[in-house]
């Protein structure tokens, strides 16, 4: 090998290895925050909620709730740590592979669930306040009356 395309592979290398240590650093750095799962504050149909429970509502395999409203996933971005955490410790999968899971979903004509994006913790909670099947997660100093929180992700 030529001298040069060594020091290529291994500046290669060394990039992926510390692209790899910060992005375990920033999902840890989120997972110090506890997460809440919330719904709007009319849904009766969450006594109960676990860990089970919650994940079939995040990957669409549960779409509507006990009083018959459809079931609308509210998370931040991919590629954000609360979306990350969310990911791992309801679904136990990386957004990749969450990615791909949605994307088999659709080929085979499964049910995936209907996830909107939303910017921020605000506006989390601002879409879950104001639609009935909601649920969406929001660190939990950011939660207050105006939302229900049904699980805590320690």
């Amino acid at each position: 090998m030529k001298p040069g395309n060594a020091k290529i592979l291994l500046a290669l290398a060394v990039g992926i290895a510390c692209w790899g240590m910060n992005e375990d650093q920033s999902v840890r750095a989120q997972e110090t925050e506890v997460l809440v799962m919330v719904v709007n504050k009319t849904n009766n149909s969450v006594a109960g909620m676990n860990v089970g429970e919650a994940r079939k509502l995040v990957l669409g395999e549960t779409t509507s709730w006990h009083n018959g409203a459809q079931v609308l996933v509210v998370m931040t971005p991919a590629g954000s740590g609360e979306r990350a955490t969310v990911l791992k410790k309801i679904c136990g999968m990386s957004e990749a592979a969450y990615t791909r899971y949605e994307m088999r979903a659709a080929f085979t004509g499964q049910t995936a669930a209907m996830v909107h994006d939303a910017a921020s913790d605000a506006a989390v909670k601002s879409l879950v306040k104001a639609n009935p099947g909601a649920v969406g997660f929001l660190q939990k100093s950011q939660v207050d009356d105006s939302v229900q929180g049904v699980l805590e992700l320690n």
